[in-house]
């Protein structure tokens, strides 16, 4: 048999390990970065190539196999995904430096069964199987970001990753995953490398709205030494990204009004249409580095640390024009059959206001480990200590104008299906004279959180054909989260009434970049407003002019506000206990799996203040609650191709220290007087408080999940499977917004925690890849791969009867809906080739509408529309496609070019009003467009 390998990219260990076997694969666990405790199965013993023999893949019929980054990269997931204890799903790095994607929580996009909201250039919200509620862990042990119970996945730069592994499944031995199971980011470590590497890349990415080429790059030096005490391995690798973005959209009002137009007419329509800039410059440093110390075959120690930051500099402005209180409405156009506007000249309607803002915020995560593992004989002992450490600052300064006069607007509610578009003719943007200076807002806030995380696992190996292998363990976890936050607010109509014009203002005004690259709608996209510049180096100077203008207390940034401010503790012991049964003929249908329970008790401590008519009062609450989270799973292997697995587990998500915390915040208060005409804004969104608070008596979701994975392997980088799942849960947790009349501040726009009476999620997953290795097709032919799953998730929520203990909200008892956020059908088609130097991936990927807010609003609101009852945004079906291309030159040099959100797309969103008596609205309520990103780059290896 004649076997040629050719490895385009780092020699990893970690892959070799997988690809070995099991036996192989748990020497180098803790290598792998997998997390602790999670072995393999049975032990086997051989070389790749003997597997590959075993089990019928190419290199049995003496082919000859060229292993390439785009193959090695499914080969090892394909492996992951094969060999794990639990349903996994993951995506391999095909060299040091190279995920498919900019941001990891891109990268977790393309996994069955995954979801993403996108913005700002990378994806910002994950979802696993329709839930947030996962666990992150990094190299197996948990990790956060500053008063959170989880860490972005956009925070790990993908220059610094091995594999990203999505478990879906639980086991005993895990760290607890959430509702949705766990995220494992696997750094590399030095003994993954056979000697010395220095590798790295250096890229410039270009952003197509902002217009803005920015350097990254990362750069991992590794090496390992014989010595007289053993062998040892040092790695560090540094990585360094900046994106400046920035999304354009254009939206019309979440309130829809009832107004006058003339002639004794009255027309329905969103009372303010309203163009936003989402723009910053966001950069992530980052610095890994491990030590590893084998002193004697199979006694190994290691020591670790990782730092990330985040920097993200928001320039976000607004303008808002009211379409409402207009003096005359000519060319009405309304919707056939209805009373819905359509289009029309607004004269002089209320002004036009806005709003400039400059926002920097900073976060440092550190996290040290150290452990080791004995692994000789029947047995094998591990142990893990770490500390994290993570601190969250931010700072937002925020200024306000108001245009001079009423303008007139040429509006339509729906440009052709391409959302709300509007115009101002006559009025001239660059003229300082059309604007005045309304009021400077300010913010400051500071979050962070430490723990001290300790576990240690046994594994002892029996001997036994029917019970092979017994595993138990224990971890004790130490956790504290702490959040403040204050502001202050000067403006509104004190300011309006003194007339002052912009020029007074000691900031510097410009007529601003716009957006909307690829949308050819016609609308006003253009105003003055304060630099981002000007806004942070000017803080003191807006200060002294509030007080020139009236405002005494507004000298020193805002202190924290006590019922803004919260501390909390926290500590858990987990222990488990799992057994690994077999039985059947290994060279026929046999069956394997494991049984355990992990029985988890958590202390929880949170100290806050409550204000009542302006008293602050502190109040503590604790919590005290064990959890017992049992697992059992069954792998049946019909052969050597093909397996089924069963899976029935217990899992628990606890609430962020935010929603138990018993304080609240609230917003400063808004404009709703014209000073000029003394005309009143409606009540309505624009114009009340928004208060937030948390829920003290909230209680842990649970969940009981059943899975089923069918799975056939048919090659080296080929396989299909279908798995189905349903999740049964309890006292989940979901946050609506509702009108309330507020003792203390009036009627407020209200968003706090609940648990819901239950939730179901049911769900099928479906995946294919391959490559085309078919001996008798020409080498260039075999270079051709694909990729493509596809998930159904059907949801239901089900909410209790009272929302929030007003007796108004009876008559939503029993009310089922699905779960806010979650599509029904997602999806990833990737086509690849890949032969000599040259590699190309093109991606496509799909996720249908979603419902992404639901609001009941209370008969006290909306005084301006009287019975107004449900209102729900929904975001229309989404599709995004990227382009990855590479050349190597030579076995040091690549060249790469990565195209994201080539389509550029709209994302875009419609809102539904349920009025009393089945009267529906549905209009446009917003179009963005989103960023697409270029990259060009050189990768190198030595």
């Amino acid at each position: 048999m004649r076997v040629k390998t050719l490895i385009l990219g780092s020699a990893s260990l970690a892959i070799v390990a997988l690809a070995a076997g099991p036996a192989f694969a748990q020497s180098t666990q803790a290598a792998a970065g997998q997390p602790a405790g999670d072995a393999n199965a049975a032990p086997q013993t051989g070389t790749a190539a003997d597997n590959a023999a075993a089990t019928g893949t190419p290199e049995a019929s003496g082919q000859e196999i060229v292993v390439t980054g785009l193959r090695r990269s499914l080969q090892s997931s394909e492996n992951i995904k094969r060999r794990s204890d639990q349903i996994v799903d993951a995506i391999v790095a095909e060299d040091i430096g190279k995920l498919p994607d900019v941001a990891v929580s891109d990268t977790a996009a393309r996994i069955p069964g995954v979801e993403v909201l996108r913005g700002g250039g990378e994806a910002s919200q994950v979802l696993v199987r329709g839930l947030p509620n996962f666990e992150t862990t990094y190299n197996g042990r948990e990790i956060f970001t500053a008063e959170t119970r989880v860490v972005a996945l956009q925070d790990f730069p993908s220059g610094a990753i091995g594999a990203l592994e999505v478990y879906k499944t639980s086991t005993a031995n895990l760290v607890e995953p959430g509702l949705a199971g766990l995220i494992n980011v696997r750094s590399r470590r030095p003994f993954d490398f056979s000697g010395l590497e220095v590798a790295g890349n250096f890229w410039a990415q270009y952003t197509n709205q902002s217009r803005v080429w920015h350097p990254n790059g990362n750069i991992l030096i590794s090496d390992r030494w014989n010595t007289g005490i053993g062998e040892i391995g040092a790695l560090v690798n540094f990585s360094y990204t900046e994106l400046t973005y920035l999304d354009s959209t254009r939206s019309n009002t979440d309130f829809v009004a009832n107004d006058g137009i003339g002639n004794g007419k009255s027309a329905r329509f969103p009372d303010i249409d309203r163009v936003d800039y989402g723009s910053g410059d966001r950069s992530r440093p980052s610095v890994n580095a491990a030590l590893q110390w084998r002193p004697a075959p199979g006694l190994e120690f290691y020591a670790e640390g990782l730092w990330q930051g985040f920097r993200n500099k928001i320039s976000d402005r607004e303008l808002e024009v009211p379409l409402w209180g207009g003096q005359a409405y000519n060319n009405v156009v309304l919707k056939p059959g209805t009373d819905l506007l359509q289009s029309a000249e607004i004269v002089n309607p209320f002004r036009p206001d806005g709003f400039q803002g400059g926002t920097y915020n900073k976060t440092d995560t550190y996290q040290f480990a150290v452990g080791g593992s004995y692994d000789k004989g029947p047995l094998r002992i591990s142990a893990d200590v770490a500390r994290t450490s993570s601190q969250f600052t931010g700072h937002t300064e925020s200024v306000d104008y108001a245009f001079s006069h009423p303008v007139t607007v040429d509006a339509i509610i729906d440009a052709n299906g391409n959302g709300p578009q509007f115009s101002l003719p006559g009025f001239n943007a660059a003229d300082p004279a059309n604007y005045q200076y309304r009021g400077f807002f300010e913010e400051r806030q500071i979050a962070k959180g430490k723990d001290w995380q300790a576990r240690t696992d046994l594994e002892y190996e029996t001997g036994l054909s029917f019970l092979p292998k017994i595993e138990v363990g224990f971890r004790y976890v130490d956790r504290y989260a702490h959040r403040q936050y204050g502001n202050h607010y000067w403006g509104g109509d004190v300011v309006l009434n003194q007339n002052v014009p912009i020029t007074a203002v000691p900031l510097d005004y410009q007529l601003f970049q716009t957006g909307f690259r690829g949308d050819n709608t016609p609308v006003f996209d253009q105003w003055l407003a304060p630099t981002y510049a000007s806004i942070q180096l000017n803080e003191a100077a807006m200060r002294l002019f509030s007080r020139t203008l009236g405002d005494p207390d507004n000298l020193f940034p805002p202190t924290p506000f006590p019922d803004q401010t919260y501390s909390a503790w926290e500590k858990s012991y987990a222990g488990y206990a799992q057994v690994r049964y077999a039985f059947g003929d290994e060279g026929g249908v046999h069956v394997d799996g494991l049984i355990g329970v992990r029985p988890v008790r958590t202390d929880d401590r949170v100290n806050a203040s409550t204000v009542t008519n302006g008293a602050y009062a502190p109040i503590a609450i604790s919590q005290r609650y064990t959890d017992w989270l049992p697992n059992f799973s069954a792998d049946i292997h019909f052969n050597r191709e093909i397996q089924l697995r069963l899976s029935a587990t217990r899992t628990r998500t606890r609430p962020d220290f935010s929603q138990i915390d018993p304080g609240g915040s609230v917003a400063p208060p808004p404009s709703c007087t014209d000073p000029a005409t003394g005309q009143t804004i409606p009540q309505g969104p624009s114009c009340v408080r928004t208060l937030n608070s948390g829920n003290p008596n909230l209680k842990p979701m649970r969940s009981n999940n059943y899975d089923a994975s069918l799975e056939y392997y048919f090659s080296r980088t080929g396989f299909a499977s279908v798995a189905v799942f349903r999740r049964d849960i309890k006292d989940y947790i979901e946050s609506f917004q509702e009108f309330v009349n507020n003792p203390d501040f009036g009627i407020v726009l209200a968003s706090s925690p609940f648990n819901a009476s239950k939730a179901r999620i049911d769900g099928v997953e479906a995946q294919f890849q391959t490559f085309l290795d078919i001996g008798s097709l020409p080498a260039w032919v075999r270079g051709f791969g694909i990729q493509a799953n596809v998930t159904y998730l059907d949801t239901s929520l089900k909410l209790p009867g009272v929302l929030d203990g007003n007796p108004a909200d009876v008559g939503l008892g029993g009310y089922t809906m699905p779960i806010v956020g979650v599509s029904k059908w997602t999806g990833n088609l990737v086509g690849m080739y890949e032969h000599g130097g040259l590699s190309l991936r093109l991606s496509y990927n799909f996720r249908n509408h979603f419902l992404s807010l639901f609001r009941p609003d209370l008969p006290a609101y909306p005084l301006g529309a009287p019975g107004s009852r449900l209102y729900t945004e929904t975001v229309q079906g989404l599709a995004r496609l990227d382009f990855s291309g590479s050349y190597t030159f030579t076995h040091n040099f690549t060249v790469f070019v990565d195209w994201t959100n080539i389509l550029n797309k709209p994302f875009r969103v419609t809102e539904t009003t349920n009025f009393t008596g089945a009267d529906t609205v549905t209009v446009p309520r917003s179009v963005q467009y989103q960023e697409s990103v270029m990259s060009l780059g050189l990768r190198f290896r030595f």
